[in-house]
């Protein structure tokens, strides 16, 4: 149980936004400052991303594909851990017709399908989870954050509901902004903390820490132009992906453009 529970917020390290088309990520030890892994993103189309994660050797070890045809926020998405046999589908669907009951009510309209496998050795497991209007699910998150940046700036908490796919259901995070160490002189700098709302969750999960980079030369104050300029360039906490044991480390990822 404490294996599936440190799962939480695992998925936030690839929120990644979307203004290039390629860029990677390199994963330290937070600890000893060692390189771990390196993710490779590609935007294929703009509601398509694919990412490899690679070994320090190069060698292809996960993939993993997140589809936004449906939802910015909520997209479907699959990985696969050649290190282990993890195995994550997440699927949207639409709600049954023969479901008359709840024909009226949003959050019953739309319907995801949650598979999960923890490693080659167990079985898969299946769930149906319905839409909730604050649903974010793996990086949709940082869709998230960029369409609430003037919010979250402010000072503004704000509590989203995020899928985890190991316990086959979505938990309460609160997001909000603190203050970074250091600013560079031609970016603004924007820091924010990510922390289980429940108490008892926390006690299984470290605080996440993800630093952005908002250009402020920017010709014009359009909405899309602000958006297009917003661009992640740390994450601090667990990975999303776990070593050839099973285990998930703790991570310090720099994101190069």
């Amino acid at each position: 149980m404490l294996k599936i529970i440190m799962a939480i917020l695992l998925s936030i390290s690839t929120s990644i936004a979307s203004a290039d088309q390629k860029f990677i990520g390199y994963a330290y030890d937070l600890d000893t400052q060692e390189l771990l892994y390196t993710e490779h993103h590609n935007y294929l189309t703009p509601t398509l991303h694919e990412v490899q994660y690679k070994e320090v050797d190069g060698e292809l070890f996960a993939t993993k594909t997140i589809d936004y045809k449906h939802s910015y926020f909520a997209p479907d998405f699959t990985q696969h851990n050649l290190r282990n046999g993890e195995k994550i589908d997440i699927k949207r669907k639409a709600r049954s017709e023969n479901d008359t009951k709840h024909k009226d009510q949003v959050q019953y309209q739309v319907q995801y399908q949650v598979q999960y496998q923890e490693s080659s050795k167990e079985t898969l497991q299946k769930e149906t989870i319905n839409y909730s209007p604050k649903l974010i699910i793996d990086a949709g998150f940082d869709h998230f954050i960029t369409e609430n940046w003037q919010v979250l700036s402010s000072g503004k908490e704000m509590i989203i509901n995020y899928l985890i796919p190991s316990l086959q259901d979505y938990y309460e995070l609160t997001i909000k902004e603190e203050t970074c160490k250091s600013k560079s002189q031609n970016e603004s700098q924007h820091c924010f903390s990510i922390s289980a709302s429940s108490f008892f969750i926390s006690l299984f999960s470290n605080q996440l820490k993800l630093s952005y980079s908002k250009n402020s030369s920017t010709k014009n104050n359009s909405e899309d132009n602000n958006r297009e300029n917003i661009k992640l360039m740390g994450f601090q906490g667990r990975s999303n992906i776990s070593d050839s044991k099973g285990n998930y480390q703790d991570v310090n990822i720099i994101y190069q453009y």
